[in-house]
């Protein structure tokens, strides 16, 4: 390790991986009881080529600093609901990473459910209740609504599940609410704005946060990550619905002369949970 650090810290490599904005974040602490710092964050928007970029930044990162991979002692990571690959790819890296250190008090992994490190920002600049309405696909988005930020909260408590709706379902589950005011932050609105505009015209109460909101916060998901449950068994990938190839399935198999049934088989293990 360089001479940049006094005495080998407690070094944190935190990324998300689940929409077009590729975060790595570097972050490091001399002491458990001390809050992490943050080194270096890195956003690359990159929809569908994070592949090209997410080992290369993380390497450039770390030898920034004079690291390698063995010096991290956490991997933090956003499990979704996002991108099916982009999801695939952070955490194919991040196993692959884990797989190279072997000190026991190093290279332990923690996942961070997204929407909640996104309605971070929103609820403590609002002060209201906050809808995440992330893109999922043309016309469909993952909706999540969550209570105003507490004095001790690290995210917002939810007062839904993630869900993946239509943009129709998501106007219905917010008008159900029935809340004066709200916050409304996310990519989903932008990408469905014909539908959206329309909606916060008839909803004065909302309010949408500007754009820079749509990303999280470094310091949002270095909080996250500084809370979470770490441990040695890799997370699992929250995804919400198939991949586009699976739901083409039956085009795709038919091309390639493979029966449809045999293709199910072949990728039961991987269907969402």
């Amino acid at each position: 390790m360089s001479s940049f650090f006094e005495e080998k810290p407690d070094l944190l490599l935190a990324v998300n991986g689940a929409e077009e904005t590729l975060q790595i974040i570097l972050a490091m602490r001399e002491d458990e009881d001390e809050p992490y710092r943050m080194l270096e964050a890195r956003s690359l928007i990159v929809p569908g080529r994070s592949v090209n970029f997410l080992i290369p930044s993380i390497r450039d990162s770390l030898n920034l600093f004079g690291c390698t991979p063995s010096d991290i002692t956490r991997l933090a990571l956003t499990a979704g609901p996002g991108s099916f690959t982009g999801l695939r790819l952070t955490f194919s890296a991040i196993a692959g990473i884990m797989s190279g250190i072997t000190a026991e008090n190093k290279g332990l992994v923690a996942d961070m459910e997204y929407l909640p490190v996104l309605a971070r920002g929103a609820a403590q600049t609002s002060g209201l209740p906050v809808w995440t309405i992330t893109h999922s696909r043309r016309m469909q988005v993952y909706l999540q609504g969550f209570d105003p930020l507490g004095p001790e909260d690290i995210t917002p408590k939810p007062i839904t599940p993630p869900l993946p709706v239509s943009v129709h379902e998501a106007a219905q589950v917010i008008d159900s609410y029935g809340q004066d005011k709200a916050a409304v932050t996310g990519t989903g609105i932008r990408k469905n704005s014909t539908f959206f505009d329309g909606f916060l015209t008839d909803n004065p109460g909302l309010l949408v946060m500007p754009e820079r909101f749509n990303t999280p916060a470094p310091e949002d998901i270095i909080m996250a990550a500084s809370h979470a449950a770490y441990g040695r068994e890799m997370p699992m990938p929250m995804y919400l619905r198939g991949s586009d190839a699976e739901e083409n399935l039956a085009e795709i198999t038919g091309k390639r002369g493979i029966p449809l049934d045999e293709a199910k088989k072949r990728i039961a293990h991987i269907t969402p949970r």
